[in-house]
């Protein structure tokens, strides 16, 4: 994963899929880089991704609620057609972003490759808050994963109930 800003641009590039074992990290590098300082237009670049699962698809969701919710504009998603863009599209992405598969990052941008932070949540609790989101975005997705929140809710409860 690679990240750059630049004047009113944010642009967030993946270079694998993005799966729930590398989304504490990601969470992170979100709650405590991207969306504090994201610019006027938030690029999520996702050409060299092959799969994205629930999770990953949740903090996406996130980046995207956080530009409408605050800038009143919606990020874009670049993402050839193919089976990560059936993919989104399916999760009715299109109400949070602007997809293109054509886009260019600006010469003067430069993308650096992200550093792990160090303060990354349990698991448990970066997932439930992913598939909140990405149930937020359509009635759909609330009755597709309602059974996996309510599993992540118990299993949360159950760690915050066994830390005590």
């Amino acid at each position: 994963m690679r990240y750059g800003h630049h004047d009113e641009l944010s642009w967030l590039s993946f270079e694998e899929p993005i799966r729930y074992t590398e989304c504490r990290e990601l969470k992170a590098f979100l709650d405590q880089v991207v969306i504090p300082e994201m610019a006027d237009t938030m690029v999520i670049d996702l050409r060299d991704v092959p799969s994205i699962d629930s999770t990953g698809l949740g903090l996406l969701a996130s980046i995207g609620r956080h530009s409408l919710d605050h800038l009143s504009r919606r990020a874009v998603i670049l993402c050839p057609e193919g089976q990560v863009s059936q993919t989104l599209k399916a999760m009715q992405f299109d109400k949070l972003f602007n997809f293109t598969s054509t886009l260019e990052k600006p010469a003067e941008l430069r993308l650096a490759p992200v550093e792990v932070c160090a303060k990354a949540e349990p698991l448990a609790t970066v997932m439930l808050e992913a598939h909140k989101e990405l149930s937020e975005v359509d009635e759909r997705n609330k009755q597709r994963f309602s059974d996996v929140v309510e599993v992540l809710e118990q299993a949360v409860t159950r760690g915050n109930t066994g830390s005590s």
